[in-house]
């Protein structure tokens, strides 16, 4: 009887697909399983982690317990990567161990032909692409949120602080604001990350850490003045 290694990821999103628990995961594995005539030997699993995130001990745990004949289940392709090099990396893997990845929601890419490989292929491209537009539609949310006043995180991005009169929405800090825009000044005039830091480290401008560094410069510039990054 073939060999079945389950693995399931759970990442928390509002795409009910996607918000499938480890558990749910795992009992439609096991009814695949069961269906299919495989003996399942192990469940591995992850919990609220990203698809294109390597540290992933449950994910490897499962390929490591792959032998010559066995089968990686998983929910969907996509609970291994929503990257296409990383995807692809994870079935090499599994394959130089001797099994073969199937899944139950497979959308006909189960199989080793030219079509069942193009297939995986275009729906991880589509899961990456997915990923970064969500990604992208967070950040814009978060940041209109952010000028809007709203608090998103025990630690106010640079340039903001807690209003004194409700701690859950920011307002500007006026010396933070003043460091900010001394450093758009001074990459506008070609400086580079370590400069501008040192130059703030040298003229006494206070830093949130002991003192500033090219990292610190890089988030401002990211986050307040985008166009000038790759000045």
């Amino acid at each position: 009887m073939t060999q079945a290694v389950i693995y399931t990821r759970f990442s928390p999103r509002k795409n009910a697909e996607d918000s499938r628990s480890c558990e749910t995961q795992e009992k439609l594995c096991r009814k695949y399983c069961k269906d299919s005539g495989f003996d399942v030997k192990a469940v591995f699993r992850d919990e609220a982690l990203s698809g294109k995130d390597l540290d992933r001990p449950g994910l490897w745990q499962a390929i490591e317990r792959i032998r010559k004949g066995d089968v990686l289940v998983v929910y969907r392709h996509d609970r291994l990567a929503r990257d296409v090099y990383l995807s692809e990396v994870i079935r090499r893997a599994v394959k130089k161990a001797g099994g073969h990845i199937e899944a139950v929601n497979g959308g006909g890419g189960n199989g080793e032909s030219n079509e069942e490989v193009l297939i995986r292929q275009v729906l991880a491209a589509f899961a990456e692409y997915e990923r970064k537009v969500i990604a992208l539609r967070t950040k814009y949310s978060m940041l209109a949120h952010q000028k809007a006043g709203r608090r998103m995180s025990n630690h106010p991005p640079y340039g903001y602080k807690p209003a004194p009169e409700d701690s859950s929405r920011l307002v500007e800090d006026e010396n933070e604001q003043l460091v900010i825009k001394k450093v758009i000044e001074l990459r506008k005039q070609g400086m580079g990350w370590s400069a501008i830091a040192r130059w703030l480290n040298e003229n006494g401008f206070p830093a949130r850490a002991k003192k500033w560094s090219h990292v610190a410069i890089m988030r401002i510039i990211e986050r307040y003045a985008p166009g000038l990054k790759n000045r």
